[in-house]
């Protein structure tokens, strides 16, 4: 298996961060978008541009293509990836990059592998800024298959960044199970810091000094804290954010499954009924809540 030469489908925010990764580090990459212009951009870096996933596909050798797909998870992911597989054949790996429900992850597994492709689910964490320097990946699927692509999540990852997670499927559940955590953990900034805006000391506190303060040393120090810093920076009263905060279904998947199987999930089932919660009300946790989401994320913000 040829790992240094990848095809990559879908160049929105992170499969161009991805695809210019990739290229920084000496691969050759041949992408395909519907969108010209980023397809413009990662040409000008030196990737082969591919009008067509049939072009995509054909100049690729078969046996050795190692696809990666970086679509919106749930339909446009599954309908591209059938897509591509009828121009593959035996040998051939397509990694699913998308946050795609797991359970529709091991159906593909199924269908590619009656045609002796290979699917890897690939949950991909870390943003767009993690796309082009370094993401946390978690990858299920066949263990063989897995190996003989490890050099390739091993470029795209930090240091200690990727696991091979188990069967097929796993990969994409334990990227819906991060990202619910992610809906608690968010959920919980967003109550604190609107009790700084809105309790006792309302208007004396410099809330965006104290986000930069927590995340040195604290215990509630990471990633999100330092996200809320640089959103309240230009704005401490985020007066420009609506209080609106979407969801991408993860969250809804999660606690589907903890019901499931019994699992008592309390804060998260909470964070996902309080973004229900957003849509009609105006609380200045969920307006740090959507900031944080477009800090870590580039998810859109509504405007006021």
């Amino acid at each position: 298996m040829d790992a240094k030469n990848v095809g990559i489908v879908g160049l929105g925010k992170m499969g161009k961060n991805i695809a210019l990764q990739m290229l920084g580090k000496g691969y050759g990459v041949i992408a395909y978008n519907r969108s010209p212009e980023p397809l413009e951009e990662v040409g000008a870096n030196g990737a082969k541009k591919a009008d067509s996933l049939r072009e995509l596909v054909n100049g690729m050798k078969q046996g050795s293509r190692i696809i990666w797909v970086m679509l919106t998870a749930g339909g446009p992911t599954i309908e591209i990836i059938r897509e591509i597989a009828g121009y593959c054949g035996n040998g051939d790996i397509i990694i699913d990059g998308s946050n795609s429900y797991y359970k529709e992850s091991v159906v593909l597994h199924e269908e590619l592998k009656r045609n002796g492709i290979a699917y890897l689910d690939a949950g991909c964490s870390g943003g767009p800024s993690g796309a082009l320097n370094g993401m946390c990946i978690m990858v299920g699927g066949d263990k063989k298959s897995f190996d003989s692509v490890e050099s390739l999540f091993s470029d795209l990852s930090v240091k200690n960044g990727y696991m091979y997670t188990g069967r097929p499927g796993s990969g994409h559940f334990t990227k819906m199970v991060h990202n619910a955590i992610e809906y608690g953990m968010m959920q919980s900034i967003g109550e604190g810091f609107d009790l700084l805006e809105n309790g006792p000391f309302s208007g004396d506190l410099d809330i965006s000094g104290l986000a930069g303060l927590w995340k040195n040393g604290s215990v509630i120090r990471g990633y999100l804290m330092e996200l809320a810093e640089k959103a309240l920076e230009g704005d401490q009263h985020l007066d420009d954010v609506a209080p609106y905060v979407e969801d991408t279904g993860e969250g809804r998947w999660s606690v589907k499954e903890a019901i499931e199987y019994s699992i008592p999930f309390n804060a998260i089932s909470s964070s996902l009924y309080e973004r229900f919660n957003s849509r009609s009300q105006k609380r200045f946790a969920d307006r740090i809540i959507a900031a944080l989401r477009h800090e870590f994320g580039g998810h859109q913000i509504k405007k006021k």
